[in-house]
């Protein structure tokens, strides 16, 4: 998690730095000054991998607190692992996100704001949760609101499941209509099937499918290809989270246009032509 776990106490940025003994154990030490009270502790975790990562937090929150009496403690946990795993989908899963969830709560943060998260599971399993909206995230592009506004783009909902956000995305940028695509999913395999347009016209348009995240891209490429066997004219791509497992040229060689993400879990640094960065700091801030 270079650069990207960062400590505040009472607005004020403090360096910490940390690294891995030989037995693979991650260390982590406060070397700025800590005061001996504060009202607020903030860290932002972003692009959390692993467990690894998870324990850099949980031994940040305990040097602070073992120097400093924080009054209130905020995360801002902009991608949230392990958010798929919201149930058990099949005989020998486990609900990932809710032992997750475990570790987490023990450290007792007052607030835990995570972007657009991927259900509802997680605030049910996550103390005092707050979901920052896909809107929110999306209205950070100057793009896409300006093209909004320009009456330019048309929004597409992915799958079923994308509905209630889709309607909340379209309301916030004042649209009145959107296409639905569906698919089929293998549970098991994971598998993708059965694409199809199921309402919306798109002939001409210039269409903007909008989801959560990006793994490695399937959903989109085929829904890219219906849209554009549709007529459209052009597909774009936001997603909150981009993972981007198989590269964004996977994506971009495959149907999409453009892609618009935050920051929450691509890094900063990467530059694309085709790609638009939506920095978190904008987010939360917002």
């Amino acid at each position: 998690m270079e650069h990207r776990l960062q400590l505040f106490i009472d607005n004020q940025q403090i360096a910490f730095t940390h690294g891995v003994f030989p037995d693979g154990a991650v260390w982590l030490k406060v070397t700025g000054a800590l005061p001996q009270t504060a009202q607020l502790m903030r860290i932002r975790a972003a692009a959390m991998h692993d467990m690894n990562d998870f324990m850099l937090l949980a031994q940040l929150v305990d040097a602070v607190r073992h120097t400093t009496d924080v009054l209130v403690s905020h995360l801002e946990l902009p991608w949230l692992p392990w958010a798929r795993q919201d149930r058990y989908m099949v005989d020998g899963d486990s609900f990932a996100l809710k032992v997750f969830a475990r570790q987490l709560n023990v450290l007792g943060f007052n607030k835990v704001k995570v972007l657009d998260p991927h259900s509802d599971a997680a605030g049910a399993a996550i103390d005092n949760l707050v979901g920052i909206t896909q809107e929110r995230c999306l209205l950070q592009s100057a793009t896409l609101r300006r093209r909004f506004a320009a009456r330019e783009l048309m929004l597409v909902a992915p799958d079923a499941g994308a509905l209630k956000k889709i309607d909340a995305v379209a309301k916030a940028v004042g649209v009145s209509e959107y296409a639905i695509l569906s698919k089929k999913r293998d549970v098991a395999s994971g598998n993708l099937t059965g694409f199809a347009l199921v309402a919306g016209d798109v002939k001409g348009r210039d269409v903007l499918i909008a989801d959560d995240l990006c793994d490695a891209g399937g959903t989109f490429i085929g829904s890219a290809q219906v849209l554009r066997e549709a007529g459209a004219r052009s597909v774009s791509l936001y997603v909150t989270h981009g993972i981007f497992s198989k590269g964004v040229e996977n994506l971009l060689s495959n149907g999409i246009d453009a892609i618009y993400t935050t920051t929450s879990f691509t890094s900063p640094s990467l530059q694309h032509p085709q790609v638009e960065l939506i920095d978190i700091d904008a987010i939360y801030r917002a």
